[in-house]
């Protein structure tokens, strides 16, 4: 029911992944020209280095080998992408000055263009609100200026929060990918598995960071909580649901990923356009329908659809119950 219930509700509002379609490309010039003004002499100096050159082209002879099935080349990359990697450590090694000025200026880029993001994903929570609460079309201005201070507070504790932690589940993801590399001896099972379990650890670990801090931003827009307290109550709230919530964002995470892949392929790219603001509208709405459906909450689904919440009881379990 609450990935149903979300689906219909993004669905019942798809005008807005124009809004959020246009916001983000915003927020996307907005770091293009920071990186363009801060990385981009780095860049340059890196990509014209031989180190990285022969990383790259080791990256694409592993692609053509997974694809045409080339165990010969597969059981010696492991070696060869480790000899890339230190020979390009040992050349950024050299350029000190360069690598800190770079990385201080990346982290800076990624954390503004996450608080940029965050901000308008927070207004965009608020017009969900509202059209759940009483089926109001609140302007995306009007909501964005609204709640810029609430949302700008969420975000300076946010953002660093989860930047950490996705850097820790890279991190460990590639770590992760090396050993499955090292343990299994045949290179083309290797390779494949390393990836498989990559990939699922590392959406696993953005199903559970949606989890924890699902129901926050609902706390905040629904029932006008201080952030303390829509903190703690996230952390409540997911407690007792985690394995119903940390599900749902898993298979939508994989669900997400299959898509865009898809679409992106098929269409050149075209379809991201479409599909990646209608990914985040779909996270957004599963947000506030778990927070209203857990908080005996109604809510407009649709225009002609109110969604009462029931308690369930071992008398009537089996005759409320919905496919």
């Amino acid at each position: 029911m609450l990935f149903k219930n979300a689906f219909h509700l993004m669905v019942d509002n798809f005008s807005l992944n124009y809004k959020m379609l246009l916001y983000k490309i915003v927020v996307g010039i907005v770091t293009v020209a920071l990186c363009a003004a801060l990385l981009y002499p780095t860049l340059r100096m890196l990509a014209t280095s031989e180190p990285l050159k022969e990383l790259l082209d080791l990256i694409r002879e592993f692609l053509r080998a997974v694809v045409s099935g080339n165990t010969e080349f597969l059981q010696t990359f492991p070696d060869g992408l480790q000899e890339s990697l230190s020979a390009l450590v040992a050349y950024i090694g050299e350029k000190t000055p360069n690598l800190v000025f770079f990385c201080v200026s990346l982290v800076l880029i990624v954390l503004i263009s996450r608080f940029l993001s965050g901000m308008g994903d927070f207004a965009f929570g608020v017009l969900i609100d509202d059209r759940m609460s009483s089926h109001a079309n609140t302007a995306f201005f009007s909501a964005f200026i609204g709640n810029l201070g609430k949302a700008a507070l969420w975000q300076v504790v946010y953002v660093p929060l989860t930047f950490v932690y996705d850097v820790l589940s890279l991190a460990l993801c590639y770590v992760f990918f090396l050993i499955l590399l090292n343990v299994i001896s045949v290179g083309f099972l290797a390779t494949v598995v390393a990836l498989l379990f990559s990939v699922a650890l590392l959406l696993a670990a953005a199903a559970v960071k949606m989890t924890l801090f699902s129901a926050v931003i609902p706390a905040l827009v629904s029932d006008k909580m201080k952030l303390g307290a829509a903190m703690k109550g996230s952390f409540t709230f997911t407690k007792s649901r985690f394995s119903t919530l940390f599900s749902t964002y898993l298979v939508t995470c994989l669900l997400i990923l299959c898509i865009n892949a898809l679409f992106a392929l098929v269409t050149f790219g075209a379809a991201l356009l479409i599909t990646m603001p209608m990914s985040i509208l779909m996270l957004l709405c599963i947000r506030f329908v778990s927070y209203y459906t857990c908080g005996q909450k109604k809510y407009f689904l649709a225009e002609d659809k109110i969604v009462q919440p029931k308690e369930r009881t071992n008398e009537n379990f089996y005759d409320d119950f919905e496919l």
